[in-house]
């Protein structure tokens, strides 16, 4: 079972990403700040990191820069919708350029979620 640690500053959508991935098997665990999954990707490790991008304090760019800096095996799922000023394609291809293996463009429907998590991990 594959474990997956999901970071996103949006309660309701992270709540959402968990259910649904616990729900297809995976061992899910959760922080809702670039802060607590550095420190969680510090204590554990994990098969696949899920980061939204636009986060306050620490963006999701910095915690794809850290994760890969310090742990070279782990998969990487880059989500965002945009901002005010960014479109969402955009920071999207910001993540790939900074080593994410794959991205998807908010909102999604929980099933497009698990299937590339599956796709991810194969």
């Amino acid at each position: 079972m594959a474990k997956l640690l999901i970071v996103d500053d949006d309660l309701s959508i992270l709540l959402v990403m968990v259910a649904s991935l616990a729900e297809a098997g995976f061992q899910v665990q959760s922080a809702e700040s670039g802060k607590d999954a550095l420190s969680m990707l510090k204590k554990e490790t994990y098969d696949l990191l899920i980061t939204d991008i636009l986060m306050p304090e620490i963006d999701g760019l910095s915690v794809i820069d850290k994760a890969i800096a310090d742990n070279q095996d782990i998969t990487i799922l880059a989500i965002s919708g945009g901002g005010p000023d960014k479109d969402g394609g955009d920071l999207l291809d910001a993540a790939l350029s900074c080593g994410a293996d794959a991205i998807l463009q908010k909102p999604f429907r929980p099933d497009e979620l698990v299937r590339t998590v599956k796709a991810l991990l194969r």
